[in-house]
């Protein structure tokens, strides 16, 4: 009887769901608490048989969207927690607050150190974002995508507070995303499109955070990138250089042979990664060594070819191999400036009579961020970058420079060859246009695609020109012809089609992004 009493004594009362939400923090985090323990302990057969696996599924992504709305709260009590003070106090006797987060959250100091650099981030240079991460319109992943690429200046953190200008698409090329989130009725002032006044008042982050919502984390990092190199190209230019400085290799002899290290730039890392891939070639049936003994062979490959041909010491008569795609516009401006002393040099800045060690802030006030933003920033021609300023002016002086037109509805302009092979001059087209295999959800880069005839094979009188060419990589491109499965053009993307007239892409997209696999055969 005793022991009753006293469970019924510690059992909580019943309230209500309103009562509830009008509870002090204790109360709540309590029924969280007790929630959270019963969803999780629930028996997962008991749940399989009573729901059905969209359900379950929905019931994933509402909990994902509860636990990155409640990261988005914890920032905000960490750095309460910090501004009190007291937690130096408490029984590990800390010596930094990320030790004493780390000791309380029971997770690594790295990890403490992040989340509280995070937090003050989102307090102090993207309260926006944070804003909307409590809200539930933006996740974690979104946040760190932008953090990561446009938080790394000081020039490019005051660029987020300017006004972004108008945000009306000179070419009609911003995306119409329909918006069906209940929650947006509750943005905070700023995201109203109706009001000129808020327009008018648009920052750059407001402009990003609109982006971002209709983004995914991967193009979001694009985003971020591109505002990155717009806002402040001259980090860009600083990080390259401090990559110059840091590189090396180390090839040290070892007891059963040699060991590797080393750093190198991304310049210099494509070139002799894509050497590497030149040399290597598909592996036979036969063939039981894992990726990293072949590229192992394909680096000792280069090497022979390089001595076996007599090749040494003529690295000054070869045009680098790197391919990079960049706009008309913007290739014209860097040949006029090609010549002119490069103002990232310390030697450059010091006849300038500028400071090397602190350079001046950029003058964000006369830049139309609408507009740049919207424009294609110069890439490498796989479609990643940013590809630092110093590095495309050595391009324009040294490197050669082919052209790929297009038309006004993104097909490319060429008139092809009689030829069963395509040249080099069409691959490189491919690449600019398909940027690796065109197969739904595939995403292997250019080097390891072949250039496939697809809308009409060669054995067919298909002709070999770009109209009729695709990249597709080595299986996807067996799975092609071993399935007879047809490639057609259209709406900028490649549609593939099984011979009973099914469609394998099933997702459209916008021009540019590669289809989503969707076959489950």
């Amino acid at each position: 009887m005793v022991t009753d009493s006293v469970d019924e004594a510690a059992a909580p009362p019943e309230v209500s769901l309103g009562a509830l939400l009008r509870a002090d923090l204790p109360v709540q985090l309590a029924a969280l608490e007790a929630l959270g323990e019963a969803i999780a302990g629930a028996d997962i057969q008991d749940e399989r048989d009573r729901y059905c696996g969209p359900e379950l599924g929905e019931a994933s992504i509402r909990v994902h969207r509860i636990c990155s709305q409640l990261t988005g709260k914890r920032y905000q009590w960490l750095l309460a927690e910090e501004a009190d003070g007291r937690w130096a106090t408490s029984a590990f006797r800390p010596r930094t607050f990320a030790s004493h987060v780390a000791q309380s959250h029971h997770i690594s100091y790295a990890n403490a150190n992040h989340t509280i650099r995070r937090a003050r981030q989102l307090r102090d240079e993207i309260p926006r974002f944070g804003a909307a991460l409590r809200a539930g319109r933006v996740g974690p992943d979104h946040i760190e995508a932008l953090a990561t690429t446009a938080l790394t200046s000081p020039t490019r953190i005051a660029a987020l507070a300017e006004p972004v200008g108008s945000t009306e698409s000179e070419g009609g090329d911003t995306p119409a995303v329909p918006d069906n989130d209940p929650d947006d009725a509750a943005s905070t002032a700023g995201d109203d499109s109706s009001d000129p006044s808020a327009q008018h008042s648009q920052t750059v982050e407001d402009f990003l955070l609109e982006q971002a919502r209709q983004l995914t984390v991967n193009q979001v990092r694009r985003l971020g990138h591109h505002f990155a190199r717009v806002a402040d190209p001259e980090a860009d230019e600083r990080g390259y250089r401090d990559a110059k400085q840091r590189e090396y290799v180390e090839l040290v002899r070892t007891l059963d042979g040699w060991h590797l290290s080393g750093f190198l730039t991304e310049e210099n890392g494509r070139l002799i990664r894509t050497a590497m891939d030149a040399v290597m070639s598909p592996p036979a049936p036969d063939d039981e060594r894992t990726g990293e003994q072949r590229r192992a062979q394909a680096l000792a490959d280069v090497a022979h070819l390089v001595l076996d041909q007599g090749l040494a010491g003529n690295r000054a008569s070869v045009r680098p191999h790197l391919g990079v795609l960049i706009g008309a516009a913007e290739l014209d401006q860097l040949l006029i400036n090609a010549h002119e002393p490069d103002p990232g040099t310390p030697d450059a800045a010091r006849s300038a009579g500028a400071s090397w060690e602190t350079p001046a802030l950029a003058d964000l006030a006369g830049i139309d961020w609408a507009g740049r933003l919207r424009e294609q920033p110069p890439t490498f021609d796989d479609g990643t970058g940013p590809v630092p300023p110093a590095l495309l002016r050595r391009l324009a002086t040294c490197g050669g420079i082919y052209r790929v037109l297009f038309s006004p509805e993104g097909e490319i302009i060429n008139h092809g060859r009689e030829r069963r092979l395509f040249t080099p001059a069409q691959r490189r087209a491919l690449i600019a246009r398909d940027k690796g295999c065109t197969w739904p959800g595939c995403t292997a880069p250019p080097v390891i695609c072949e250039s496939h005839h697809a809308r009409i094979h060669w054995a067919d009188g298909g002709p070999t020109n770009t109209a009729n060419g695709a990249l597709l990589c080595y299986h996807h491109h067996a799975v092609v012809d071993a399935r007879s499965i047809s490639m057609t053009r259209r709406d900028h993307r490649w549609i593939f089609t099984r011979p009973d007239g099914s469609l394998i892409n099933r997702d459209l997209h916008p021009p540019g992004e590669r289809g989503i696999w969707s076959d489950t055969g």
